[in-house]
């Protein structure tokens, strides 16, 4: 995937992060037992150092790297985590300055999000102590979330770095899709929490994540952008190659008056916005459970296009309604081709059951290796651009149906990843309440192999014409 180049962009340069080798956490605070510097300190594989005035001992911390004040650690410092009331903020940034401090996140709120003219005030004079040499992610903020080297403002955030970037102005946002993410299978890059943006904002950040090499699929949420900064948005665009998938906040009325009082951002015109989405190709999505999906659906099968569906089931009845959803979606069922329906029926030999799209396997289903053979000439039919397959979880687990567990899990795999051997999606659908504990290993391998699991259709199947739009716009 390609990227742009920032000669001449009005775009702040923050490609340093990828080489962040020190941090310090300012305002590690015994009431809260160090929260942020705890949860560094379980990830970050750099140099870590506690900054309290007043800490004269952590528990299960060196005290060798704890210090009054940033300035008298003998290592320069990459990205300082700030978390100080916000009467000493500027103080703080005095001394980052004066340390050569690359990167703050200021979690400190109640500057311009205050909807207060002494917030606004402060937030400028913070900018002013700047001097545009420490880059800076809020104020309200959570900042820089980069599991390839431990940066994590939270506990248990997943260490594998994947390919997939997020840029939020809610926090708590980024928090649900992280820890989301361990269940869906999604892999951050990294994960960009920038409050406020008085210094890095929205433009900033998506500039570096079309640039950035460890990034293929870019998230956003987005409540609102400077003014100002629309024009050079769009150059940022025009040359952009990667996916970005877009959830817009501030739609309704109550929405827009609740992004101003969040992060004091102006929402826009929601027609305007969803004009820009269109001419430069972006996906725009509904939710935050969208915004993921859509992420995991690329991720497994790159940007497909879908039009014509195989659909296999256990049951005739969910068969059919999983027919009727997809026509409903814009997308067709259509009838196998004459050779194809020929070699599947050949393999179809149980009342009951019907070999035609939707294909009803019903009992048929424990004949796994059958079951194989036809997914795979399904899948070999060109009128065909992708297959999806209803399979409870019960059904994994039905004795004596299936005599050896770890057999049949092994050609069910097989099965689901017949998807990739034909380079279209194979989309499966097991029911939340029908997934017994006892197959979580086979649903983590499921994961593994960029194979999507839903638990109903309608997570997924209003996203499949959003990627197609993409991919037929994208070859224009």
């Amino acid at each position: 995937m390609g990227s742009v180049e920032n000669k001449d962009i009005k775009v702040k340069d923050i490609s340093f992060i990828n080489s962040i080798k020190s941090i310090a956490v300012i305002g590690a605070s015994k009431k809260r037992d160090y929260f942020f510097l705890r949860n560094h300190q379980y990830m970050f594989k750099g140099s870590l150092y506690a900054v309290h005035p007043n800490a004269e001992e952590i528990s299960n911390f060196p005290k060798e790297n704890m210090y009054t004040s940033i300035l008298d650690i003998p290592e320069a410092i990459d990205f300082a985590f700030i978390a100080v009331p916000a009467k000493k903020v500027l103080e703080v940034m005095d001394d980052c300055v004066e340390k050569g401090v690359k990167l703050v996140t200021i979690f400190t709120s109640e500057f311009s999000d205050a909807g207060t003219e002494k917030g606004a005030e402060l937030e400028k004079e913070l900018l002013r102590r700047a001097k545009n040499k420490v880059r800076i992610l809020g104020p309200n903020g959570l900042g820089l979330f980069y599991p390839k080297i431990g940066v994590a403002w939270r506990p248990e955030f997943p260490t594998d770095l994947g390919n997939v970037g997020f840029i939020a102005q809610s926090g708590g946002i980024c928090n649900i899709a992280i820890y989301s993410s361990l269940e869906l299978g999604i892999n951050f890059s990294k994960v960009f929490s920038f409050g406020n943006g008085a210094d890095l904002d929205f433009v900033d950040l998506l500039s570096f994540l079309i640039n950035d090499p460890e990034t293929e699929i870019i998230l956003c949420y987005l409540e609102g952008i400077k003014e100002g900064r629309i024009d050079t948005l769009k150059t940022i665009l025009k040359g952009n190659t990667k996916p970005i998938i877009v959830l817009k906040g501030g739609q309704s009325e109550i929405g827009a008056i609740a992004a101003k009082t969040h992060t004091a951002s102006i929402a826009g015109d929601n027609k305007i916005w969803k004009n820009f989405f269109r001419q430069f190709n972006l996906i725009e999505v509904d939710s935050l459970e969208e915004l993921l999906h859509t992420a995991r659906l690329i991720d497994c099968y790159g940007c497909f296009k879908l039009q014509n569906l195989a659909v296999v089931s256990i049951s005739g009845g969910y068969g059919v309604v999983l027919a009727d959803l997809i026509e409903k979606s814009g997308l067709h069922v259509p009838p196998f081709s004459p050779n194809i329906q020929h070699e599947i029926s050949k393999r179809f030999f149980m009342a009951g059951t019907s070999s035609n799209n939707p294909l009803d396997f019903a009992a048929q289903f424990f004949a796994i290796n059958i079951v194989k053979e036809v997914i795979d000439i399904i899948l070999s039919d060109n009128n065909f651009d992708g297959l999806i397959i209803d399979l409870p979880g019960f059904y994994l687990k039905l004795s004596p149906r299936i005599e050896s567990t770890e057999d049949f899990f092994k050609i069910m795999l097989e099965i689901l990843n017949l998807g990739h051997k034909h380079n279209k999606p194979l989309i499966l659908i097991m029911q939340h309440l029908t997934r017994p504990n006892t197959i979580n290993e086979f649903l983590t391998k499921i994961k593994e192999n960029k194979i999507t699991i839903f638990g109903d259709p309608q997570e997924f199947l209003p996203l499949l014409p959003k990627i197609t739009k993409y991919k037929m716009k994208s070859k224009l």
